[in-house]
């Protein structure tokens, strides 16, 4: 990996890992532009009309610049130029007036030989989205309707003159979506810089998988950035840090004010600019539409686990306000007042249709969040209204939410009992909260350690148990309802594992009672409505937790328990349960850097006749035993920095009616 600049989709030089103590806009230096982030809006299988988004953001100095410089015609110039969308076009020196507005032009690309176009160029004008102080933030809304084959669409702006961009299409009626899922992009500590070599190594592998065949969609799972050190600009320096509850109680109160807002504002906004035009994370963003949801990091580490006298207090109201601003300009291309508009509930929840067979679901589940509640009661009866009508075709529905609902509980006491032998409280504590994705999240910031037992961000902490319940059970009579297969895929916890809810057996209802059950044979699993299977991948940047924490964990995963008198809940060695797997290891929690490549296997091929035909059918059963099931490729890293990956492959069956 080396140190030196790269050339960002915008033009702009910036640093490898460029990762800071704090961000502002004196960060930025000279840079005047940022994007395109690439956004997949909505699509529709039943009619296969696809709809995408664009935004680019400038200060009004460049866009003026860039525009006088540029005519619309150029810009569809360097689009009929062809190629393979890995390179620049320089625009022609033609004649015109400059365009009042950016505009955006796109149009298909040959896939037989890549010179020109196989359609005619489309173009859209720029929707001024919001302004902030100089920056404007432009989105450009596009659709296409899926065809029979695969497409890739390549795109120009005329305030990116020097550029284009190409990202892919799934054929309509092939169920040949593939997509990623990454969680937990960025470090918690510049420590770790040097020896995790920042967010490039993993990020390669996304590109080059995407190189090997298409990604057509990057879905983020959460914490996409680490917002923390907001609290080390000049101003919020040390708000944080209290000892004593009056000292907490008075920090609380003090109010927030427009010096306070201007610092906070430029922070997210510069860090954004920065973190999402790195090498390789931005060019992923230009290439391959988006699809996010958000985690505590996006706001700051705990958001919503703290109790009220700090959660409501006028500062952290006023660092959530321009956290949800940003994250919903840059991560969702819209703004607080036109998220119903744009198709988001409950937040930002969303609800998408990858195909005709999958179904994707992204529950905001931070917005309303308080030490009492995940989701409001009214964001579960809408994710069970969309649910509902989904189409007839879809046999899958992944639910991305951001933490795990399924995860080894930790018993803390007892933990920071084992270690207070050969360390210190302060280190006892770190070493357990030290960002290591588990037990985090709790306010020892405002000096509250009494609690470090009662609130836990996780779904099994005793706030949350009960409500983590009622949503298992409302997807599994979903599921056994629609005749659809409930997944949860989550990050958050910085390793790859895999568990699963599935019926317990008749009479079996204590945990003693299922302490050394067997798994259920595949076919079992397969016709049980009960069964949701809970993938894990995070980190694709962070760095592992410590490998006593992973023992510990692995210790409490060990035996299956119930829930709700007749649901069994357990992890499973990854090993054990991949189709395909390349380690020996038989651990329950893989302590490596990972992102996750999700795809439907391709149907079996029609039966043959005769003696050869024959022995060619028995090759075959095993892709026919996976048709209509989903494949989950966690891609980890061997050795952290190296980028060195190998995979595990789990494969979720559809669920068979009786």
């Amino acid at each position: 990996m080396g140190a030196t600049c790269s050339r960002s989709p915008g033009g702009f030089q910036v640093p490898p890992d460029a990762f800071l103590p704090h961000y502002s806009l004196a960060s930025l230096g000279q840079r005047a532009v940022a994007g395109p982030f690439l956004k997949l809006v909505s699509y529709d299988p039943a009619t296969g009309i696809y709809r995408w988004s664009v935004l680019v953001v400038c200060t009004k100095a460049a866009e003026q610049k860039l525009l006088a410089a540029n005519t619309g015609d150029e810009a569809r110039a360097a689009l009929a130029a062809g190629g393979d969308g890995g390179g620049t076009v320089r625009a022609s020196d033609s004649g015109g007036a400059p365009p009042l507005t950016p505009k955006l032009t796109w149009g298909e690309v040959r896939d037989s030989d890549g010179g020109g176009m196989a359609s005619l160029p489309q173009s859209a004008e720029g929707e001024l989205l919001h302004w902030w102080r100089d920056w404007r933030f432009w989105r450009f809304r596009a659709e296409t309707t899926l065809r029979d084959v695969p497409q890739r669409l390549t795109y120009a702006l005329n305030v990116l003159p020097r550029a284009r961009f190409t990202f892919h299409l799934p054929a309509r009626n092939a169920g040949a979506w593939r997509w990623a899922f990454h969680s937990c992009n960025g470090l918690d500590s510049l420590d770790n810089v040097p020896k995790s070599n920042g967010l490039q190594p993993l990020w390669q592998d996304v590109l080059a998988r995407h190189a090997e065949a298409p990604l057509h969609v990057l879905v983020g799972g959460g914490d996409q950035l680490y917002n923390d050190s907001v609290f080390n600009g000049p101003l919020l320096k040390g708000w944080d840090r209290t000892l004593t509850a009056t000292e907490t109680a008075a920090k609380a109160a003090l109010p927030f004010t427009a010096e306070m807002k201007d610092e906070v504002e430029e922070y997210y906004f510069a860090h954004y600019v920065l973190h999402f035009s790195q090498p390789y994370l931005g060019t992923a963003l230009a290439t391959i539409p988006t699809v996010h949801t958000w985690d505590d990091h996006d706001i700051v580490d705990g958001w919503g686990s703290y109790p009220p006298l700090i959660q409501n207090a006028p500062v952290m109201q006023g660092l959530f306000a321009a956290a949800q601003l940003f994250y919903l300009l840059f991560q969702q291309h819209t703004t607080p007042l036109k998220l119903s508009e744009d198709g988001f509930w409950a937040g930002s929840s969303q609800l998408h249709c990858f195909g005709a067979h999958t179904a994707v679901m992204l529950p905001d589940s931070r917005y309303a969040r308080t030490t009492e509640q995940v989701h409001p009661p009214e964001a579960y009866e809408e994710m069970e209204r969309r649910l509902r009508a989904l189409p007839p075709s879809v046999s899958h529905l992944v639910v991305v939410q951001a933490i795990p609902v399924l995860y080894p509980k930790l018993d803390v006491l007892k933990e920071l009992t084992k270690l207070s032998k050969r360390t210190t409280d302060d280190d006892i504590i770190a070493k357990l909260m030290g960002k290591t994705g588990l037990i985090r999240k709790i306010p020892l910031r405002f000096g509250q350690v009494e609690v470090l037992d009662d609130l836990l961000d996780h779904w099994d902490s005793r706030q949350h148990a009960a409500e983590r319940d009622k949503y298992v059970r409302l997807m599994q009579s979903l599921s056994a309802e629609r005749g659809f297969r409930v997944s949860f895929l989550s990050g958050d916890v910085h390793c790859a594992g895999y568990g699963m809810f599935h019926s317990a057996p008749p009479g079996r209802t204590t945990d003693e009672a299922v302490e050394h059950l067997r798994l259920p044979k595949r076919e079992d699993l397969a016709r049980d409505p009960k069964f949701i299977p809970q993938i894990i991948s995070s980190a694709i940047t962070n760095v592992p937790p410590p490998t006593f924490v992973l023992d510990a964990l692995r210790e409490e995963a060990e035996d299956p328990h119930i829930i709700m008198g007749d649901t069994v809940a357990r992890m499973v060695a990854l090993r054990r349960h991949a189709v395909i797997g390349t380690e020996d290891d038989d651990y329950l929690l893989v302590g490596e850097r990972n992102w996750c490549l999700v795809s439907e296997p391709p149907p079996p091929p029609p039966p043959k006749d005769g003696l050869t035909g024959a022995l060619l059918n028995l090759i075959d059963d095993g892709a026919a035993e996976s048709a209509g099931a989903l494949h989950f490729m966690l891609r980890c890293e061997r050795k952290l920095g190296t980028g060195d990956m190998h995979s595990y492959t789990l494969e979720v069956p559809p669920l068979q009616r009786s």
